[in-house]
C-alpha cells in the first residue's frame, strides 16, 4: 500500500503579503492530496488569526480526523503543531521538547489505523540553535512513544530548523533515514526565486519504502507561507501491526 504525508509549516495561514487566509492553505494541503498532513504554527484563538480554531477550521475543510499540540501560550490564545488524517486516529500525545529557557516546543506523536496496518506519525518542530535542536532530537528518540511502536511503520517529520543537515547522523543511527534524493529542492524561503535552505524533512524507518519526494512551489505555496509544502509519497511494507 502506498501513502502520501505532507509537513507543512503554514505560519499561523499568515502569507509572506503579511494577510491571514486559511483559505489559501486549505486549497494547497487539498492540491496536495495527500493522506496524512503534518502542520506547524498552528493558531488557536489567536488574535492574529481571527481567533479561529485553526487545525480544527482546516480539518473541517479537508473532511480529516485531527489533533492539535499546542506549545507557545500567549497572552490570548496559544499555537502548535496539528496533524491531520484520512485515517482513524487511534492515540496521540504531545511531547514537552522544551530546552531549558528556550521557546516552547513540541512534538506531536500520534498512531493511525491504515488498510495496511497500524502506522505512526511524530510531527515536530525544533529549536533554532544547534544544541538545542540535539537535545531535542535525543527526548524524541528517547520518548516511551517511540519505544511503543517501534515495531511499526514509523515517520518523522516537521521543521527541523536544522540548515547543514547534523541532526541526519542521529536519526540514522536510530534507523530513521532522510526521505531527501539529493535533487536540491529547498523549502525556505518561499518568497525566493530559488529557496535556499533545506529545513523541512521527512524521515522514516525500516518499514517503510520512499517512492517519491518533491517540493510544492507554485505561485500559491509562494505567498501563502513563508515555508513551502514538502510531500513524499510511501510504500507500507509488511509489518507487525502493535496493539496497545
Amino acid at each position: 500500500m502506498e501513502i502520501s504525508v505532507l509537513t507543512y509549516n503554514i505560519h499561523k495561514a499568515i502569507g509572506n503579503d503579511r494577510s491571514y487566509q486559511p483559505d489559501r492553505i486549505i486549497q494547497i494541503l487539498k492540491d496536495s492530496s495527500a493522506d496524512i498532513l503534518c502542520l506547524q504554527e498552528v493558531d488557536f484563538q489567536v488574535p492574529r488569526s481571527h481567533q479561529d480554531d485553526l487545525a480544527r477550521l482546516l480539518a473541517e475543510a479537508m473532511g480529516m480526523e485531527y489533533e492539535l499540540g499546542l506549545n507557545v501560550q500567549l497572552k490570548k490564545g496559544a499555537y502548535g503543531n496539528a496533524t491531520l488524517t484520512r485515517f482513524p486516529i487511534l492515540h496521540t500525545e504531545n511531547l514537552n521538547i522544551t530546552w531549558g529557557i528556550k521557546k516552547p516546543r513540541g512534538c506531536l506523536m500520534s498512531r493511525l489505523e491504515t488498510p495496511a496496518g497500524e502506522i505512526a506519525i511524530l510531527n515536530f518542530h525544533l529549536g533554532l540553535a544547534g544544541f538545542e535542536r540535539s537535545r531535542q532530537v535525543k527526548m524524541i528518540l528517547e520518548s516511551s512513544f517511540l519505544e511503543m511502536v517501534r515495531d511499526l511503520p514509523t515517520v518523522l517529520l516537521g521543521d527541523t530548523n536544522d540548515r547543514t543537515g547534523r541532526l541526519n547522523a542521529a536519526l540514522k543511527e536510530a534507523g530513521f533515514v532522510d526521505s531527501y534524493t539529493g535533487n536540491r529542492m529547498n523549502s525556505f524561503p518561499s518568497y525566493t526565486p530559488s529557496p535556499l535552505i533545506r529545513i523541512d524533512k521527512v524521515f522514516t524507518n525500516h518499514f517503510l519504502e520512499v517512492t517519491d519526494h518533491k517540493v510544492l512551489r507554485n505561485p500559491g505555496t509562494r505567498v501563502a507561507s513563508d515555508h513551502l509544502p514538502v510531500l513524499v509519497n510511501l510504500r507500507i511494507k509488511r509489518h507487525k501491526t502493535k496493539h496497545v
